[in-house]
């Protein structure tokens, strides 16, 4: 059970259906397994219905009725198996299709590897970070907002201890030095809309190769 969610804010702009980007995606895994968001998410759809009801009617095509009619004796798709990594929520089952140790994982150290999401954009730029068990990232501020969501394992910093499913916002105000558990590594789901900012000796080194 998660203890830490997105924003009553994020959650609306999500029902509302604006939020089709990196962010979105992160939002949809979440709620896969989160009761108390769906719950949240049901909420802001009812005053959403209650909304348009008040709203005047706006004119449609005329064949539009006839069009969706049409469309209901469409055969259905048959959806691909899939067969990557069990943990992957179905939101990213089409962009990461292999099991977590056969993705491309790239890094500075053997502790600490990154994998680029395939859908980043330019306002979002999504990876996976696995930290191995009982290591730490070097001390990190941030140039903007980091949302991350936990997808295996555990980690913990100055501000609390969180797990799989946790959901959790840092942004400049953030100065911290993440630790996975010591039972397994850490792996996480990150979007960021500006790079990370190492502020200790050895991260400054790596500032010049953030993105």
């Amino acid at each position: 059970m998660a203890n830490y969610h997105p924003s009553d804010e994020l959650l609306m702009e999500f029902t509302a259906g604006q939020k089709h980007d990196p962010l979105g995606i992160m939002v949809a895994c979440h709620l896969e397994s989160c009761r108390e968001c769906q719950q949240r998410i049901q909420m802001f759809e009812q005053l959403g219905g209650e909304l348009l009801q008040e709203t005047d009617p706006q004119p449609v095509s005329k064949d539009l009725l006839e069009t969706l009619l049409s469309r209901l004796n469409e055969p259905a798709k048959a959806e691909a198996k899939y067969n990557g990594d069990p943990r992957i929520p179905r939101p990213l089952q089409r962009f990461v299709t292999s099991f977590y140790d056969g993705l491309p994982w790239k890094g500075f150290t053997k502790n600490i590897k990154e994998f680029t999401l395939p859908f980043s954009n330019k306002q979002y730029v999504a990876k996976f970070y696995k930290i191995a068990a009982g290591k730490q990232l070097p001390v990190h501020t941030h140039r903007g907002n980091e949302y991350t969501l936990v997808m295996s394992g555990k980690f913990s910093d100055d501000a609390g201890d969180y797990q799989q499913g946790d959901f959790i916002l840092a942004d400049t105000n953030t100065h911290h030095q993440p630790r996975a558990g010591m039972e397994e590594d850490c792996i996480c789901f990150a979007v960021m809309d500006a790079p990370l900012k190492f502020t200790g000796l050895f991260g400054r080194l790596l500032n010049p190769f953030m993105r």
